[in-house]
């Protein structure tokens, strides 16, 4: 997985499972406001509703005792007290209704002028179980009822809340009911507020969530187009480094064979074409000393352009391996005799992917070039550390030495410098210089197993590595 795409993740998942947890918190919380709303409103209605029943049957009583305290026939004043209680109707659906102490109904739906009343008779099988409800709560001194049945003006069962109550001295039950429909289709608002707030709340969430996905990608597309023109203008910088080194090192190659090849191959050729002048222009056989100067010509032609060679690329770096090879451009250098240099060799040599081997021998050529042209130093140790895992690479001179923070800041100066860099981080090694009154070290650190990473390395100080 790349790692932008892994930085997209880490940055996406946390605002999506924090987006959620709110969605299921506010979920849960409207859920448990409106529930406990539900109950409130539900206890305010059937609290003002069992306050309103228990009025209207006070209101009855209070009718019924002024009949009862009338001079007439008791059959006259309960057939008084019936026609009245028919007449008190409240609301649309509202009414009373009497029982005797048998249970028998007493007050008639006929007598009352309202279609669809259906009285509960115990007698009847439909109505059977509310009307034994209803005179169970009367013996037991009256009280608060509630039952399904069916409402007048709609047709409809719905829930219906009863109080009852008995009539002293004439032994009657007397009660009247509300229906609940109202408080039921009350609740569902409320369920239906709920569920559209949580809905709302939701696609709220969602909105955010998708906001701050768009403005994730967006950062992400700036930042993938700012790396994208930081990067081509590193390539552009780097294509440039590599024709300049290029050029650099065609027109060294040709300053060393200019003044060297070319000038011995002149040399014996003037040699020979003497000797050859001398050959044709009397019969004397030519001196020896010609020929034998024209041959050491010669040879010292192959020599540098053997040396021009192994300067190009050693053959003992294909051969013999890293460690014979930086130590035979040492005695080159040595003999050359701009300063005491030597090599150190710690630890068993082993074999190395020859990208390495490149690598460090290239980095140890630059490093003994710098040491000769710019740091005049007298003494310089190359010093080629082998362990299980890693092989490090350390050129330490006790030249004047420069100052770090010039050569970065100059984009001209330090292309040495930083194709050596460039080199061993291009193999996923640790390159480190350091520099002051008591010399330069340059210091490489490469996986001895070709691989991209260097375990247990995130940095690389060059006084933390031994050499």
């Amino acid at each position: 997985m790349q790692l932008r795409l892994k930085l997209l993740l880490l940055s996406t998942l946390p605002i999506l499972l924090a987006l959620g947890s709110v969605a299921v918190t506010a979920r849960h919380q409207t859920l448990k406001l409106a529930q406990q709303e539900r109950e409130l409103v539900e206890a305010a209605y059937l609290h003002s509703k069992e306050t309103e029943l228990r009025q209207y049957v006070q209101l009855a009583q209070s009718a019924l005792a002024r009949i009862a305290a009338e001079e007439a026939d008791a059959a006259e004043r309960q057939r008084q007290a019936l026609a009245l209680l028919a007449r008190m109707q409240f609301g649309k659906d509202g009414y009373f209704f009497v029982y005797d102490r048998e249970g028998n109904v007493l007050l008639d739906a006929r007598h009352m002028g309202l279609s669809g009343v259906d009285l509960c008779d115990p007698g009847d099988p439909r109505s059977e179980a509310p009307a034994n409800l209803i005179l169970a709560r009367a013996r037991e001194g009256g009280g608060m009822v509630r039952y399904a049945w069916q409402k007048p003006s709609s047709r409809l069962t719905v829930p219906k809340l009863t109080y009852v109550t008995t009539m002293p001295g004439w032994e009657w039950v007397i009660g009247t009911g509300l229906y609940l429909d109202d408080v039921q289709e009350t609740l569902r608002h409320i369920d239906r507020a709920a569920q559209e707030n949580i809905g709302g709340t939701q696609r709220r969430i969602c909105a955010i969530a998708a906001l701050c996905i768009v403005l994730i990608g967006l950062a992400g597309l700036a930042l993938n187009l700012s790396d994208h023109r930081v990067a081509s203008a590193k390539l552009r910088r780097l294509a440039q480094r590599v024709v300049r080194s290029q050029e650099e090192e065609r027109v060294r190659v040709a300053r060393e064979l200019h003044d060297g090849v070319v000038q011995v191959l002149v040399s014996s050729k003037f040699l020979l074409e003497t000797a050859q002048v001398q050959w044709t222009g009397r019969a004397a056989p030519v001196p020896r000393e010609m020929l034998d100067q024209g041959l050491a010509r010669l040879n010292d032609a192959l020599l540098e352009i053997r040396r021009v060679s192994h300067g190009l690329r050693p053959a003992l770096l294909d051969d013999l391996g890293l460690a014979p090879a930086l130590a035979l451009m040492v005695q080159e250098v040595k003999e050359q005799g701009a300063f005491d240099v030597r090599f150190v060799l710690r630890g068993p040599a082993g074999p190395l992917p020859t990208s390495h081997g490149t690598a460090l021998f290239r980095i140890a050529q630059e490093a003994l070039t710098n040491a000769r042209m710019h740091a005049g130093a007298s003494q310089v140790e190359v010093a080629l550390r082998f362990t299980r895992w890693r092989v490090s690479l350390s050129v330490r001179d006790d030249g004047r030495g420069f100052d770090m923070q010039r050569v970065q800041r100059d984009g001209q100066g330090g292309i040495g410098l930083r194709n050596m860099r460039e080199r061993i981080e291009g193999l996923g090694g640790r390159f480190a210089i350091t520099s002051g009154r008591g010399g330069t070290r340059i210091l490489a650190v490469l996986d001895r197993r070709g691989d991209a990473t260097i375990e247990g390395h995130p940095g690389l100080d060059p006084s933390q590595v031994p050499a």
